[in-house]
């Protein structure tokens, strides 16, 4: 493989990872008012009529958006940790770059990562859960079901010191109470916030 070709596979891979963890309200799509804060499509690419709007959302960007819609719907998708994960698995299956390379396009984007991680769990120490009210920061499905039964802004309560029932992505799963229904739901430190 070329030095250009391996050029651009990180530079793509960089872009790729970048977007997909970047908050909707912070693309320039969602700026053009194509998507709304959801990532939902407000305007057809086919509507779009501005180069602006062409510029930002591009099949590149469509791609991406859609691969981000889906992370959302499973389990702890919406966490900044679980995008970044599915984007290096996806990258490091689907291209050439070495274990090197993907290390180098993580330092560019791993300030942002572990800025998030930092704010979000203060109230989680030696992978303990204190316990406490919480507010949910994303949309959460039952254990049960797997319908959407908590959204942004409800509380869920730890009882006790609770360690994680399981791990995903090396990132604690916790069980908490939803206060509205009294359900059983799992969360990860990125979910929640004091």
């Amino acid at each position: 493989m070329g030095v250009v070709s391996r050029t651009a596979d990180l530079f793509y891979a960089f872009r790729f990872l970048k977007l997909l963890v970047t908050p909707w309200d912070k693309t320039g799509a969602y700026e053009q008012g194509i998507i709304d804060e959801n990532g939902k499509n407000l305007k057809k690419a086919r509507d779009l009529t501005t180069g602006q709007e062409k510029e930002v959302y591009t099949v590149f960007h469509r791609l991406v958006f859609n691969l981000k819609r889906l992370l959302m719907k499973v389990p702890f998708g919406k966490t900044k940790l679980a995008s970044y994960a599915a984007a290096l698995f996806l990258i490091k299956e689907n291209t050439n770059l070495t274990e090197d390379e993907i290390r180098e396009v993580l330092d560019e984007v791993l300030n942002d990562l572990d800025e998030s991680l930092n704010e979000s769990v203060f109230f989680i120490k030696d992978d303990v859960i204190n316990p406490g009210r919480y507010k949910l920061i994303n949309e959460m499905a039952s254990n049960k079901t797997g319908e959407i039964i908590a959204f942004p802004g409800q509380e869920v309560i730890v009882t006790l010191h609770s360690k994680p029932v399981d791990y995903m992505f090396n990132t604690g799963i916790y069980e908490v109470t939803h206060s509205l229904t009294n359900q059983k739901l799992y969360i990860s430190s990125g979910d929640i916030k004091k």
